[in-house]
């Protein structure tokens, strides 16, 4: 399993990549990276309703690379790991959303200095 740093997510213009984060609703609409989307199997991953989360994942397109997210991180490598079981080519987007908030975090430092 491969993994992204926000930096490098940012900087890329691949139209191949599909951003997936696997929160849950609420939290997706309160924080989350614009044009991602959003299919919630945070709780079926740590419930371990694995078949719940192929289920809910196969959906997805197979002709994209699916950049999976969540909170930390640790999460999105189990649903790369499910994904990738399906046949899915994907990276976990590392740290999760807190590294892609301190990223922002940081240009907008940048910008203000």
């Amino acid at each position: 399993m491969q993994s992204i740093t926000p930096k490098e997510l940012i900087k890329n213009n691949d139209k191949s990549i599909l951003i997936l984060d696997i929160r849950d609703s609420n939290t997706f609409h309160d924080w989350h990276i614009r044009n991602s989307e959003n299919i919630d199997v945070y709780n079926d991953i740590w419930e371990g309703n694995f078949e719940s989360v192929k289920q809910k994942l196969s959906k997805l397109p197979k002709d994209k690379k699916i950049v999976t997210v969540c909170n930390a991180g640790v999460t999105s490598q189990n649903a790369s790991m499910l994904l990738e079981s399906m046949g899915y080519r994907t990276k976990v987007l590392e740290n999760g959303m807190i590294g892609w908030n301190e990223l922002n975090l940081q240009f907008r430092q940048k910008d203000v200095s």
